[in-house]
């Protein structure tokens, strides 16, 4: 056994005995080395159970016309199969008083604790609250942990197929961004900073996908893959918030003047609205580079690709990391140079003088 083993282990060990007992979804998920969870989260499922039941038929994949019918995946149409016969009226009574997108409700039950019991005792949001008994009574009383099971089973091939691709990414991305030895990171504020968690979510229309942030946890949400692209675009949002994690502490050290994060007050302010501070933006940055650098594509990052002002910052820094990152330098000793400003413009060229008219001309007559 390496000797390096040992001290891996008592790391790992130390890191999830600090994790709260929501932090692991399912004892169905299953983990890279570097702690990327993959699984079935219940909380989401079983909201997303209830929403289908009472008739949330968003779809982006349709038959063939005229009748186009949509084309739920194998576990929805099952789901809805069996929850069909029994409209839960409770669910169409918390709708109505809680009229909200699909995105308000999955914040609202990450507040929750985990299944069996949906607790509500840290919950802040009405609608979490509200959601707690109504989904309590469906897992427990109602079939809603039967459900569930099936979908573990059912998620097992894309788990098998998902893990080692983003074992292998996991493991490049933390040779990339070097943050010290790992002997020494429970002693000092090294070490990644967060979770990262891939939620298959086989009850939302294909091609979904969704980044909600609960605590120290960033969930990355997919609905059913209908092609390659979805696959792979759920592993560049993984692959980019797992860098987001071993980048977070690094970047508050790093002061925006004079850098290209001074860039930050240029951005409009749908872009200010996800990166609401310099720090935060030159964390997505320096991510997207890494993530870009570990896949060998330009992921998408959060919507950080196609905004003129991240463009520019990132055709800096990814050149500059792909020198980088075949090095075996700390790195914070590496961020100012991945983040130096641009060097300045070269003063133009000087205007040469307006010629003078020549003299002389035409003889006198």
């Amino acid at each position: 056994m390496s000797r390096a083993l040992p001290r891996l282990l008592l790391v790992a060990a130390c890191m999830s005995a600090s994790l709260p007992a929501a932090a692991q979804w399912s004892s169905a998920s299953v983990f890279t080395d570097d702690g990327i969870e993959i699984g079935v989260e219940p909380r989401v499922f079983a909201l997303f159970a209830l929403l289908n039941e009472a008739g949330y038929d968003k779809e982006t994949l349709f038959g063939p016309a005229p009748l186009e019918r949509p084309q739920f995946s194998p576990t929805r149409e099952k789901l809805r199969a069996n929850m069909s016969r029994n409209a839960n009226a409770a669910v169409a009574e918390l709708i109505a008083k809680h009229p909200a997108g699909v995105a308000t409700y999955i914040d609202a039950v990450l507040e929750l604790g985990p299944a069996p019991r949906f607790d509500a005792g840290s919950a802040k949001s009405p609608l979490a609250k509200d959601l707690a008994k109504v989904m309590r009574e469906w897992f427990n009383e109602e079939g809603g942990s039967a459900l569930l099971r099936n979908a573990n089973e059912e998620a097992r091939e894309k788990q098998k197929r998902l893990l080692p691709v983003l074992n292998g990414a996991a493991k490049r991305a933390s040779a990339i961004v070097r943050l010290g030895d790992a002997s020494d990171q429970l002693l000092d504020d090294a070490g990644t900073q967060g979770r990262v968690a891939l939620g298959l979510n086989e009850l939302e229309a294909h091609g979904v996908l969704a980044v909600h942030i609960a605590g120290d946890t960033t969930g990355v949400f997919v609905g059913p893959f209908r092609n390659e692209a979805d696959e792979l675009a759920a592993v560049d949002a993984v692959v980019f918030a797992f860098a987001q994690t071993l980048t977070a502490r690094e970047l508050t050290k790093v002061e925006p003047a004079g850098t290209v994060l001074a860039a930050h007050e240029r951005l409009p302010d749908t872009m200010k609205k996800v990166w609401p501070t310099a720090k935060d933006w030159g964390r997505g940055l320096v991510s997207c580079a890494v993530a870009r650098e570990v896949l060998q594509r330009p992921a998408g990052c959060r919507g950080l690709s196609g905004d003129a002002e991240s463009d520019a910052a990132l055709a800096l820094i990814a050149p500059r990391m792909k020198d980088f990152a075949p090095t075996t330098a700390l790195f914070s000793a590496a961020l100012p140079e991945l983040l130096a400003a641009p060097p300045p413009p070269p003063p133009p060229e000087p205007t040469p003088p307006p010629e003078e008219p020549k003299k002389g001309g035409k003889g006198k007559k």
